[in-house]
């Protein structure tokens, strides 16, 4: 299984509720154009706050493809890793994108890969590739690397 533990892209305070700023929104579309292109996603699971939500929204504007898509409430930012995670393995998806908040994104992916915790940068993916036995960071990349990545 391949699993993408998503961050929410760039949110401040907009009259008075945690929105996507235009850098969130170009945040998001960058990762969208960058998820169309990698291999297909059967799953998304978003976290039911707004900013997630509108990081969806974007993301999923790239895909071309027929996908379940779910708001699930184990993704608020305050979630529990390891009920999240037993949750996630159960289901009968082979590649899920999950979007959510900090801090659960840096526990998820501490939880799945002890030692591999990091900062999620807004809009930052991490790729984790699930089997039987081991769990791999494939990659982890944020809208700026592939800023570069353009540039170069």
């Amino acid at each position: 299984m391949i699993v993408r533990i998503m961050r929410h892209g760039d949110a401040p305070t907009i009259e008075g509720m945690r929105q996507l700023s235009a850098k969130g929104i170009a945040e998001a579309r960058t990762m969208g154009q960058w998820l169309s292109e990698q291999s297909l996603t059967d799953t998304i699971l978003i976290s039911p706050l707004l900013r997630a939500q509108q990081t969806a929204t974007e993301v999923m504007a790239y895909f071309k493809h027929d996908f379940k898509k779910a708001d699930e409430s184990l993704l608020k930012p305050e979630a529990d890793a390891s009920l999240t995670i037993e949750y996630f393995q159960a289901l009968e998806a082979e590649s899920l994108l999950l979007i959510s908040h900090m801090p659960l994104v840096v526990n998820l992916l501490e939880a799945w890969l002890p030692g591999a915790g990091r900062y999620f940068p807004t809009a930052a993916i991490a790729e984790l590739e699930i089997n039987d036995d081991s769990v791999e960071l494939a990659q982890f990349i944020t809208p700026a690397d592939l800023s570069e990545l353009k540039l170069g």
